[in-house]
């Protein structure tokens, strides 16, 4: 596959923005690039240089200083086509697959609660609603601990999570589902703790 191939097909790529952006330069050295006679450094971008009878692949680093921070030579343009296709491809598929705070505690719910995709992401929406509740459960998804950073608790009507875990035998996400409910429906919630006594 040639250069100018290869772009028209990465330009198709929904993942594309992850990568350095393209520029056609005529030589490149330590320092730089050299871009219509003039010698610049361009941060994150990516290209290639037909150079001594060789294809040569650069990228630039992304800060303000934009060094040649990768540099591939191949004698033949397919082949190093094929080597700047796999490593794009690699960190498309990497920007892709990010998940954010909210994707892992659907999938930490699902795994550890056995629910559902949907059951976990309304757990999730749920517990999204006040930023107290969900730093807690996140704080316990990641060190088990039901507290939040700084050691404080999520208190409702007088009851943490690890209250209610050890007074009606509740798992940790049924116990911060409770406290949500304790703050939106306390006089409900405390009837329905009440029953469970």
């Amino acid at each position: 596959m040639k250069l100018a191939e290869y772009r028209k097909e990465l330009e198709k790529q929904p993942s594309k923005s992850a990568l350095p952006h393209y520029i056609e330069v005529e030589d490149l050295n330590d320092w730089g690039l050299q871009k219509d006679g003039k010698w610049f450094v361009i941060p994150n971008c990516w290209g290639v240089v037909h150079k001594d009878g060789k294809y040569i692949f650069f990228v630039t680093d992304d800060d303000s200083i934009g060094r040649i921070r990768h540099t591939e030579e191949r004698e033949d343009e397919d082949q190093l086509v094929e080597y700047i296709k796999d490593r794009f491809d690699i960190t498309m598929a990497a920007a892709a697959h990010v998940s954010t705070d909210s994707d892992l505690m659907r999938r930490f719910i699902q795994r550890v609660y056995g629910y559902s995709e949907n059951q976990a992401a309304n757990v999730v929406a749920q517990f999204s609603r006040y930023k107290d509740v969900f730093d807690e459960f996140q704080n316990f998804q990641r060190h088990h601990r039901m507290e939040q950073k700084r050691g404080n608790k999520v208190t409702e009507q007088g009851y943490t999570a690890e209250k209610l875990v050890e007074a009606y035998q509740l798992t940790e996400v049924e116990a911060y589902q409770l406290l949500v409910r304790l703050r939106e429906e306390p006089k409900a919630a405390l009837k329905d703790l009440e029953s469970k006594n």
